[in-house]
């Protein structure tokens, strides 16, 4: 196990301050910031799912979140889907993150639906 000692700190770490930002500037309208980042968590979590080491559910809970940051709700409609079916059919987090698939394909009603089962649930928006 790494010890406190041996692990890097940010005060270690050789990189512009450039590196440490987001490329993302506002006239690049069609840039996704982190895109790249969230396609390579999808990777692994497919691989993850393969390995049948991690609580699957959970792997289909962040797939869904990560399809709701890449604009790919239908797929993420389908991850929660997974996962409520998996035993995370209690989660108000899911709801919310369904609610907010559902509201993007502009379908209203079940997002509605979604959004008032998280507050059922005891989800508190974050925000």
């Amino acid at each position: 196990m790494m010890q406190h000692s041996d692990q890097t700190s940010l005060t270690t770490v050789n990189a512009l301050a450039s590196e440490l930002v987001s490329p993302y500037r506002p006239e690049d309208v069609d840039i996704f910031v982190g895109a790249a980042r969230h396609e390579k968590t999808l990777k692994f979590i497919k691989y993850a799912l393969l390995l049948d080491a991690i609580d699957e559910g959970w792997l289909y809970e962040q797939q869904g979140w990560m399809f709701n940051q890449l604009e790919r709700y239908r797929e993420a409609l389908e991850a929660f889907e997974r996962a409520r079916n998996l035993g995370y059919a209690n989660d108000g987090w899911l709801y919310k993150q369904k609610s907010y698939a559902l509201d993007q394909l502009d379908r209203d009603e079940e997002a509605l639906e979604a959004c008032e089962r998280a507050r059922r649930l005891g989800y508190v928006n974050e925000e």
